[in-house]
């Protein structure tokens, strides 16, 4: 690899240098977000996969969990990945020289691709999913409700192309050099980095806005039957993409306006990897306490772990020795119970 002097590049080497002192300390700190983050994709993915009624309804939040545990992972490697090129520069003051295709081999920003494209894709799609079911109930009972596979393979397909279309600008621009810590706008080109922007801001926006609306129509204009049969779902499909828009959406926001007005949200730049790792690793709080049935499947688990049966009683074992020498020997077991989420 070939490699130029820091002063290169700066005029004042020594500031340069304990810039990336901070850098350091922030990509760091990325680490440690992000596994905690990815860490609480895991119990959640557990959940959902290994109960079958989860399993067969669910394919939409799966995807969603599969996504985020993308983004955690994603965020966790860029900080390794950056901390480390950063102390190597700090040691010997010498920056590597890469081109956007050498940017394509550093797994954390493909990941990071994937992760930012898929989320809220499929919030756009679960938005859409809950229009159906309360604006066109017996089509969507009839029809949609038992393909909801096919959603999850659209969004599939829509980050494949796009990635496709990022390694495409990357190997045009195979000859040229961008900054030795890569990203995507430097890799991808800027204009590719403002549609991932984009699909960012729109996607969990336009997931939130339509998860309102439906959630307006059933508070309004159902009766008290079809109104508790949607609620739940709607409920907590309208926390996650609020929760995107507010943690993902606005900030990237901002930092689509930095990218046409210039410079202007330094600071929320920076809080954007944190805020973006918090969104991906907080829908298992989201469905604990918004769910019945998610909390009375997580009972249930923490009981079978922990030997308790479904009275609340630990597990027992007496023996009795009865008239004759004979011996009886009673053991409670565990009853676990199931219901559809």
């Amino acid at each position: 690899m070939l490699y130029k002097p820091v002063n290169s590049v700066s005029s004042d080497p020594a500031a340069y240098i304990e810039d990336l002192r901070d850098q350091v300390v922030i990509n760091q700190s990325l680490i440690y977000v992000g596994a905690v983050c990815a860490f609480m994709n895991i119990p959640l993915l557990f959940i959902f996969l290994t109960y079958p009624p989860f399993r067969g309804r669910f394919q939409l939040l799966i995807t969603l969990a599969f996504a985020d545990l993308i983004n955690c992972i994603s965020i966790m490697a860029q900080g390794v990945q950056r901390s480390s090129i950063f102390i190597d520069v700090i040691a010997t003051s010498l920056m590597p020289i890469k081109s956007p295709f050498g940017c394509v081999g550093e797994l954390w920003l493909m990941l990071r691709e994937v992760g930012g494209l898929w989320a809220p894709m499929i919030q756009v799609i679960m938005g859409s999913e809950r229009i159906l079911a309360v604006f066109k109930p017996a089509w969507y009972n009839r029809t949609y409700s038992t393909r909801s596979i096919i959603s999850v393979l659209f969004s599939i397909f829509f980050v494949l192309a796009s990635i496709s279309a990022a390694i495409i600008l990357a190997w045009t621009r195979r000859e040229s050099k961008v900054p030795y810590y890569c990203g995507r706008k430097a890799a991808f080109t800027a204009n590719y980095g403002t549609y991932v922007y984009l699909v960012n801001v729109c996607g969990y926006a336009v997931g939130f806005l339509l998860n309102l609306i439906s959630y307006c129509k059933v508070r309004t204009f159902m009766s008290r039957t079809e109104r508790n049969k949607n609620l739940t779902r709607l409920r907590y499909y309208l926390f996650i993409s609020g929760m995107s828009t507010l943690l993902v959406s606005i900030p990237n926001f901002i930092n689509l306006a930095s990218v046409i007005f210039d410079r202007i949200a330094d600071e929320v730049s920076k809080a954007a990897n944190w805020l973006t790792a918090i969104n991906s690793g907080m829908n298992f709080f989201v469905y604990l306490a918004l769910n019945e049935d998610f909390r009375n499947r997580c009972k249930q688990i923490w009981n079978a772990l922990m030997g308790i049966d479904s009275t609340g009683k630990g597990l027992s074992m007496e023996a009795r020795t009865v008239m004759g020498g004979n011996s009886q020997v009673k053991i409670s077991t565990i009853t676990v119970t199931s219901q559809a989420f």
